[in-house]
């Protein structure tokens, strides 16, 4: 191919790309933050400083996985927290919620549930977090990862999620 059809394809392939952006991981600029949708539908958006607004609390989970044993230290908002802040759980404490989860998914498509009675106040209060930070450090805007706690395997810690949506289980019952 002659060098001016070379240059021609470089032109038209480099402009069909995303711009990248210097200085972030992803290449291309980080998303605007995860999305929450509800039993209804109903999507929300949590953007990265609504996340840093949330209380963070600290878990220490050590796991097995594929390449060994797995030990880290996460900080972040509680999943119940981050799922209230998105307004699909508001104040639920009834026994309806143990019939729903949340389907936690990440940039690369993998998805693990987590049941809503696991993380209620009112039923199991698992300290499961949406971790921003590992060892003290930032996993920076769309890094953020599925934590939970007592695991033996680290089958559920998505990393990169995107997206958070809440069902529920079984028929509709009121």
């Amino acid at each position: 191919m002659k060098l001016w059809a070379r240059a021609v394809v470089a032109l038209l392939v480099g402009s069909a790309l995303p711009a990248i952006r210097p200085g972030t991981s992803w290449g291309v600029a980080p998303p605007a933050g995860i999305t929450i949708t509800g039993v209804t539908g109903t999507a929300t958006i949590l953007t990265p400083a609504q996340l840093a607004a949330l209380p963070a609390v600290t878990e220490t989970v050590s796991f097995g996985t594929d390449h060994g044993a797995f030990k880290a230290s996460f900080s972040g908002p509680l999943l119940w927290a981050v799922l209230q802040a998105g307004g699909t759980v508001g104040g639920k404490m009834s026994k309806a919620v143990v019939r729903e989860y949340a389907l936690v998914t990440g940039a690369d498509g993998y998805e693990a549930i987590v049941a809503l009675g696991e993380v209620s106040p009112a039923f199991e209060n698992k300290e499961v977090i949406l971790a921003t930070q590992m060892n003290g450090k930032a996993l920076g805007p769309g890094h953020d990862r599925l934590v939970v706690p007592g695991e033996q395997r680290g089958g559920r810690s998505v990393r990169d999620v995107m997206s958070i949506a809440v069902a529920q289980a079984g028929p509709n019952r009121t």
